[in-house]
């Protein structure tokens, strides 16, 4: 069992990254939209203005898809898969959008 998790920094990879895991019958997938935790404090603590110059430019959006796919060799095929679309839209100075399983030992539904 694996938790798949993918960190996306180009909104119309969105589309394409549910597509992908709908098509390989994953799981149903949570979506949760982010911010840099470096633009969080910029912007809320004038204190840490002069960090805007770590944060890469152009980073408008992200977001977290995330779900556990018991079959560990789905779970590699989709890796693959989303990996592949990462690895086709990639602009220069762009942030990389990052793909990861991490192993699960127990899920419990309540």
């Amino acid at each position: 069992m694996q938790l798949f998790l993918t960190i996306l920094h180009r909104e119309e990879l969105l589309d394409e990254v549910l597509s992908t895991l709908v098509e390989m019958e994953a799981p149903d997938a949570v979506v949760v939209e982010s911010r840099s935790g470096l633009e969080l404090l910029e912007r809320d603590l004038p204190i840490f203005a002069g960090l805007r110059s770590l944060i890469p430019s152009g980073i408008d959006f992200s977001s977290l898809v995330v779900c556990v796919i018991e079959d560990d060799a789905l779970a590699d095929e989709v890796l693959t898969a989303v990996s592949a679309l990462g690895d086709a839209s990639h602009l220069e100075g762009e942030p990389f959008n990052t793909v990861l399983l991490v192993p699960v030992a127990i899920v419990r539904h309540f």
